[in-house]
């Protein structure tokens, strides 16, 4: 239970930085920004694994750099679900994949 609430934690302060860093992100309330967290995680358990598992001859080829998509296209799909928040554009989503791992690793080595 612990490791789900920190997960909680440091997705919706990753993901509220990543709201302010961006000008393409925008999070309505702090209730879109739970719920957007706990979908993006949800999303992570079930459909990550399937898409990475169809796009494995295209993530070999690029030597794992196709996953930053596969991110991206997870984030987009968890901001496409909820009311609230808005993600304009799949490059876009890229980058804040891309900020996302960044500052959930910050954020796991501190406070893990």
């Amino acid at each position: 239970m612990k490791r789900i609430s920190l997960f909680i934690v440091i997705n919706a302060i990753s993901l509220y930085i990543i709201s302010r860093l961006m000008s393409s992100v925008y999070i309505s309330s702090l209730s879109s920004l739970i719920i957007l967290t706990i979908i993006f995680g949800c999303l992570n358990l079930i459909v990550k694994p399937i898409i990475q598992f169809f796009s494995l001859p295209i993530t070999v080829l690029t030597l794992g750099l196709f996953s930053l998509v596969i991110n991206g296209i997870v984030l987009y799909l968890a901001f496409t679900i909820v009311p609230g928040a808005q993600l304009n554009g799949l490059l876009n989503s890229i980058w804040a994949a891309i900020l996302l791992s960044i500052t959930n690793t910050i954020f796991y080595n501190i406070f893990d």
